[in-house]
């Protein structure tokens, strides 16, 4: 298969990926750059970050190369979670920027997202496509000077940003102990930086810089890995617990009686914060959200717009939309910086989640219980080996009845008392399923429908 993905690069190292491979790229994303820009009298210039990954220095010395060997200048950030690369990409205002990692993936994989100017994503409907051919044809610029390397240290204003974006000065802290586990990614040194200025106490899991990842693999979106984080938030009588992806750019949060809260449901907590103080601006979430999303958006004011899954296609729709926030399924929470300036503020969350137990003076379980209106499946994988798109087919032609029948990302069926959104893998033989209904039977009854059509 591709290291080409929908949003990013990525593939296990060595065998797919190697420093050969990455310095390629560069080379490619370098000659796409020329490409994009107008002319000019100053070389173009990029960001280079990297996670914590055994291979990611290397690699990033390689990017690096093929850049400049392309005389394309580079600010090296050096150890960066992806939200900081995408700050320090936009702020040094830079034409484009590499982040060295494989996000959540386990160790042996490693990759790169790429951006363009003000942190643009580009993926595979904004330029991803032409660099991969670029890379295979093995284009390089014909360079007639070697650009300079230069070193940045901005992580004191990203953080100094991100207490700002979560408006921490509108009500003072009341004592709050947090649990926070990074996973022995590069988030800890982030997190590191935030909580030294935020006056809580800190317990901290799991900060210790490790591409291995010992504890356990970098995705909390799988409950395993979340366990110990579960465990000490109930031993410590903590507020809230904190799990970072490996990269940084994705939060879970566990409430008091240690239990996950739904990334929708926070989705619509910050919807809610957010609209107070700027009503009549639009939100964007994702197909897979619950109902009270949008119903939150809307109660307060908000125009609530779905859209597809996947940072790439969040991003471009909250610069058409002129969106203020988006929050995914999958724990990203993305942030209008400018008016042409939007990309995931993790911090920013958990500073305003932070700032509203603090003025609610009640235990998060009880703030988010008020947004646990119906009853979700969360998400469900299936392994479709034959034709995916011929089994959605099945699906839509067993429901054709529905109220609602929408095709934006994979299919939402939609009725009045329940619905469900099935999608595609991009990468492995597996259609995904999220389903809620107002009750708990008819939830149960249609997850074994839609399960019966997908499995026979």
């Amino acid at each position: 298969m591709s290291l080409f993905k929908a949003y990013d690069i990525r593939g296990v190292v060595p065998d797919e990926l190697d420093g050969d491979a990455i310095e390629g790229i560069a080379t490619a994303f370098a000659y796409y750059l020329n490409e994009q820009s107008l002319p000019q009298d100053r070389p173009l210039t990029v960001i280079v970050g990297r996670d914590n990954r055994a291979t990611s220095e290397e690699y990033a010395i390689r990017a690096i190369r093929g850049f400049t060997e392309s005389g394309i200048d580079v600010i090296d950030i050096g150890l960066a979670s992806t939200p900081y690369f995408y700050y320090a990409a936009s702020s040094q205002n830079t034409d484009g920027g590499m982040m060295i990692t494989a996000s959540h993936n386990p160790p042996h994989y490693n990759g790169c997202k790429l951006v363009g100017a003000r942190a643009r994503p580009i993926g595979v409907d904004s330029g991803l496509p032409r660099i991969e051919h670029l890379y295979t044809e093995r284009h390089k610029l014909a360079a007639t000077r070697r650009g300079v390397v230069t070193k940045a240290e901005l992580l004191e204003r990203y953080i100094t940003e991100n207490i700002a974006l979560g408006r921490m000065a509108d009500t003072p802290l009341t004592p709050l102990t947090v649990v926070v586990d990074t996973g022995n990614g590069v988030s800890a040194l982030m997190c590191e930086a935030l909580f030294h200025r935020v006056p809580v106490r800190l317990i901290k899991l799991f900060f210790e810089l490790d591409g291995t990842f010992p504890n356990h693999m970098p995705n909390p979106l799988e409950e395993k890995n979340t366990a110990a984080l579960r465990q000490r938030v109930v031993q410590e009588h903590a507020d809230v617990g904190i799990a970072m992806d490996a990269d940084g750019d994705r939060s879970i949060f566990i409430d008091e009686k240690g239990e996950t809260i739904s990334s929708d449901l926070i989705t619509a907590l910050m919807a809610s914060d957010i609209l107070t103080h700027h009503p009549n601006e639009t939100v964007l979430y994702d197909v897979r959200s619950s109902w009270t999303v949008s119903e939150t958006i809307r109660a307060h004011g908000g125009r609530p717009l779905a859209t597809r899954v996947g940072h790439a296609f969040i991003k471009n729709d909250m610069r058409r939309e002129h969106a203020i926030f988006a929050g995914e399924l999958s724990g990203h929470f993305y942030y209008r910086l400018s008016d042409d300036t939007y990309y995931e503020a993790p911090l920013a969350v958990i500073i305003s989640l932070l700032r509203i137990i603090s003025h609610a003076k009640q235990p998060l379980s009880k703030i988010i219980s008020r947004l646990r209106r119906y009853f979700a499946t969360g998400e469900i994988n299936f392994t479709v080996v034959a034709d995916k798109t011929a089994k959605m087919a099945e699906i839509e032609d067993a429901f054709r009845n529905a109220d609602r029948i929408d095709k934006l990302d994979g299919i939402t069926i939609e009725y009045p008392d329940w619905w469900c959104n099935v999608r595609p893998s991009n990468t492995e033989d597996l259609l995904r399923l999220n389903l809620e209904a107002k009750t708990e039977q008819l939830r149960d009854n249609q997850l074994r429908a839609i399960k019966k059509i997908i499995e026979q």
